[in-house]
């Protein structure tokens, strides 16, 4: 058999490896292509999504394309040692001595191929084959040196780094919803969204938000994905923003501008970043102006939004109330929310008094 190999991290995969694959099948009329995780990139220091996470993304990219498949020979070594192309292929060769491999590297690296470790003895493996990468040139003596192939293909150029900084357009749609009901890599999506302060303001309600939740029950992990995505739409282009407002929430376009985030961040949850879980999106639907259906998931991103530590006020009693009794704390900043505005003569949405009631009632 002819077998295309391609290692990395695939921290995400992306639609570039999946068309790589796609165009070496073809090329070098390859019998199989398979996709090699890395545990330990020598190149990497650090990785963000776990081994499971990483197959089970790569998996989902792969999907139905019969020719393609996941190896786990490195994930699978009991070894915590970075893990070297050289020692992956001499096992492969021993292990499958009748087969033809064909390993695969961007122009990137082929560019850079004297640095790997015994680069000239994998040469003499494997038949090494090179493939455009965007940015890169499409020609570089080692091609020649180390005897490589060349697939002439458009340059590929998707990079997981850029995923990392929100650029999801690069991944395949369930790669993309894995990943945000896993709750991998969002705080980097989203940090091009908005300014340093709003940014910095997520992320420490995210963690509020997961601890609120751990302690009272709850999922932490559905807690911190409320949390880190809950201002998402909040600088959104208001021309934007009235668009959707006026096609997805008329019933709301009166209400003041301010507010609309809450709605228009459950929209970009789950029509961008396809974000199913319904509790998930209520409750950051519910995170400015709280409601009477309010959930306790939804009443913890309520309260971890209102007393974020870092609004400059000391919020820990409320904090350590939440903790402890989330719904006592949802009453209490109902409470506090009711006093600041009766006191600093503003002005009370009417649909404020119908959560009011109900839940200042409870005891």
């Amino acid at each position: 058999m002819k077998i295309g190999l391609l290692g990395g991290s695939f921290d995400p995969v992306h639609l570039g490896h999946i068309q790589i694959a796609k165009e070496a099948i073809a090329a070098l009329q390859l019998d199989s292509f398979w996709f090699i995780p890395t545990k330990h990139n020598p190149w990497k220091e650090n990785v963000t999504a776990s081994n499971t996470d990483r197959v089970k993304m790569l998996q989902l990219a792969i999907g139905n394309q019969e020719k393609m498949q996941v190896s786990t020979i490195e994930i699978d070594q009991d070894s915590n040692e970075k893990n070297y192309t050289i020692d992956t292929l001499h096992t492969l060769v021993v292990r499958y001595p009748k087969d033809q491999f064909y390993f695969l590297m961007g122009m990137d690296q082929a560019c850079a191929f004297e640095k790997w470790k015994s680069a000239k003895d994998i040469s003499k493996l494997v038949q090494l084959v090179a493939f455009n990468r965007g940015g890169y040139p499409e020609d570089h003596e080692n091609l020649k040196k180390y005897h490589f192939l060349k697939i002439d293909n458009p340059p590929i150029t998707a990079s997981s780094s850029e995923i990392k900084e929100g650029a999801i357009q690069m991944l395949d749609q369930n790669v993309l919803h894995y990943i945000s009901s896993h709750g991998l890599y969002l705080d980097g999506m989203i940090r091009n969204r908005m300014h340093k302060k709003r940014y910095q303001h997520s992320l420490s309600v995210a963690k509020l938000t997961a601890q609120f939740a751990k302690n009272n029950g709850l999922d932490e992990q559905k807690g911190y994905i409320a949390g880190v995505m809950h201002d998402v739409a909040k600088e959104m282009p208001i021309e934007e923003a009235t668009k959707l407002m006026k096609e997805y929430y008329p019933e709301y376009l009166e209400k003041p501008k301010p507010i609309w985030h809450q709605w228009l961040s459950s929209y970009v949850c789950e029509k961008e970043f396809l974000i199913g879980d319904q509790e998930i999106l209520k409750a950051i639907e519910d995170h400015t102006t709280a409601s009477t259906t309010i959930s306790k998931l939804g009443k913890c991103l309520y309260c971890a939004d209102k007393l974020d530590p870092l609004r400059g006020y000391d919020s820990s009693a409320d904090i350590a109330l939440c903790n402890k009794d989330i719904d006592a704390g949802f009453r209490k900043s109902l409470q506090s929310f009711y006093d600041f505005s009766k006191a600093n003569h503003r002005e009370i949405d009417p649909v404020f008094f119908e959560i009011y009631h109900k839940f200042i009632g409870e005891n």
